[in-house]
């Protein structure tokens, strides 16, 4: 059968949907969305079908959809500004065709924090080089009582302990006003402040950067926190939502890549040939500092003022309570919630304990002190192994689209951590000094394949399985697990250090998190079941944000006035035959 709806102008019009539906009678077709009815036996059964098979393809708006609506679009970017700096960053909907502002919105700031992340290794690798020639100078091993190789790792511990304790207040407090995209601008706004200020690095000031890498670490935390939150607005099925992360990472990645290989062509062209390697790393870390920072302004900047959406608050404080109080209540009761009525998603949360998603800080400082001080790699060379990982990651993220359609996202995430784990286990058993460092080349592609498919699983897998409604709580008490731990493997291969163990065996431990990481989700269940327990929550949190925005939530085509078969451009026919028409996206 085909099946072909024209699509409106309008936004809460029928959308198009076209595609061949043809199977045998009564079973199942396409991605099993929707049953192929029987054959029609009289004009009144085929009118009752097309009316149901009509119901069935039924697409509500999503909230992003409906926050579009209603925006008043007070704050509008130039057309030619829109045209040139969104283009690149559009991602269209698999289903509908349509290209939602708030898709773009993430595209931007996926791409933003990408080389703003990055930084963090051109700045920390400049930052235990001056640390390492302070304690040289002073004749002292330690600074401030920690190894010049402990830095990172020590500025990890701090951000993952702080964070892991706020969090969850910072994701009860958004849900209880109306300053969700408040708290993004702002977050957005210290981060960048944060890594501008690292352009001063020096030899006086390596430890005030340092001080501010801990702030905009921090910072990053909530903001993705922040953003998160508006991630399950955008798609309630879960091979959109696939498609999106897929193609957020795959944008940072590349964005990401051509920043880290404009850092290292720029810098190898005014390297000071009669300069120390010190002075090299302190220059290149400047310049990616530089850019990071005009990324950050421009697409942060662009995103969070034209293309976020404001949300109304998603439940009202208590009388006799306040805010501050209400948040820390609410954390309790959501937690006690979840772990009672969700089992998929609280073995989630305790796998995310030793899982990197929130920690992926802590890996990145782990990995650049491995580089620096055991592998003894210059700057260049440990931004050449994030090329090559940063370019891998984008096969990785095509893979983790085609794999969470294939074997659902839990299955998905299962075996990308797998990957990562056993990539991790090979650098620490097989780079045993210096001369073996041909081989990190190569284990970086691994690693970058890992990395790419394992977060957008991760993410498709988390939006899939929270109940809607109180997203940015529930993203906070997920940010709460990831961190509340996250801290844990910084702080054991800083001990492991300290003592004197050879790095191999401290990088090693990254491995035995990730395994354990893998084994508790298996304690998740059925990832169809999961799906279904939290769908009713889905069509609840549509009909009261419909409530408090004031926007009609109407469904796409599931509406009889919009899809009679009298109306324009619209035919179902029995035999595969269709009248009128016009383009849209294919549904096999």
């Amino acid at each position: 059968m085909t099946l072909n709806v024209a699509q409106s102008s309008t936004l809460t019009g029928s959308i198009t949907i076209r595609g061949d539906m043809s199977a045998p009678p009564g079973e199942a077709t396409g991605d099993g969305d929707s049953p192929s009815p029987q054959a029609p036996s009289t004009n009144a059964e085929g009118a009752g079908e097309r009316s149901s098979l009509k119901r069935e393809i039924a697409r509500k708006m999503s909230i992003s959809e409906m926050a579009t609506a209603s925006s008043s679009r007070r704050f509008a970017p130039p057309t030619w500004l829109s045209c040139w700096l969104e283009w690149p960053f559009r991602v269209k909907n698999i289903r509908s065709g349509v290209y939602l502002e708030e898709a773009t919105a993430h595209s931007m700031d996926y791409s933003a924090r990408g080389p703003i992340n990055q930084c963090g290794s051109f700045v920390g690798s400049a930052m235990i080089r001056l640390a390492g020639a302070r304690a040289m100078a002073t004749g002292s091993p330690t600074l401030y009582g920690m190894k010049p190789s402990s830095v990172l790792t020590v500025a990890s511990l701090v951000v993952n302990v702080t964070a892991g304790v706020t969090m969850p207040f910072v994701g009860a407090l958004v849900d209880h006003t109306d300053h969700r995209k408040i708290m993004g601008t702002v977050s957005a706004i210290i981060m960048t402040v944060a890594v501008a200020v690292q352009i001063a690095i020096s030899s006086q000031t390596w430890f005030a950067v340092w001080i501010f890498e801990i702030i905009g670490g921090y910072f990053l935390i909530m903001h993705q926190v922040c953003t998160m939150a508006y991630l399950p607005d955008l798609t309630h099925h879960s091979a959109e939502m696939g498609h999106y992360t897929a193609r957020f990472m795959m944008n940072q990645y590349f964005v990401q890549g051509l920043y880290t290989l404009t850092v290292i062509l720029v810098s190898s062209f005014w390297s000071y040939k009669d300069a120390d390697v010190l002075t090299n790393t302190i220059a290149t870390a400047r310049l990616s500092a530089a850019m990071s920072t005009g990324i950050g302004v421009v697409f942060f900047g662009y995103s969070w003022t034209f293309l976020f959406r404001k949300r109304p608050k998603l439940r009202s404080v208590p009388d006799g309570s306040n805010l501050f109080l209400t948040g820390f209540q609410q954390i309790a009761v959501t937690a006690k919630y979840v772990f009672a009525e969700y089992r998929a998603l609280r073995w989630l949360m305790v796998a995310l304990l030793f899982s990197p998603e929130a920690g992926a800080g802590v890996i990145l400082s782990i990995a650049v002190t491995f580089l620096t001080f055991f592998v003894r790699m210059t700057v260049t060379e440990i931004a050449i192994v994030s090329i090559v990982m940063l370019f891998c990651n984008i096969p990785g993220a095509m893979l983790s689209k085609f794999m969470c359609r294939k074997i659902n996202p839990l299955n998905s995430f299962r075996c990308a951590e797998m990957l990562f784990a056993i990539t991790n286990a090979l650098i620490a058993g097989t780079v045993s000094g210096p001369d073996k460092k041909n081989l990190v080349y190569l284990y970086a592609a691994m690693a970058g394949i890992a990395f790419g498919w394992m977060f957008p699983s991760q993410r498709t897998l988390t939006v899939a399985i929270i109940p809607k409604g109180k997203e940015t709580e529930m993203m906070g008490l997920i940010s709460f697990f990831g961190q509340i731990l996250g801290w844990l493997p910084a702080l054991l291969f800083t001990l492991m250090n300290e003592r004197g163990v050879n790095m191999r065996w401290s990088l090693s431990i990254v491995s035995y998190f990730l395994m354990a990481s893998c084994l508790i989700t298996f304690l998740c269940g059925s990832y169809d079941d999961a799906v279904e327990l939290v769908a009713h929550t889905s069509e609840s949190y549509l009909k009261e944000y419909s409530r408090r925005s004031g926007v009609e939530n109407e469904s796409f085509a599931d509406n009889e006035k919009k899809t009679k078969d009298e109306n324009e451009g619209t035919a179902v026919t029995a035999e595969g035959g269709k009248e009128g028409g016009s383009d849209g996206d294919e549904i096999a």
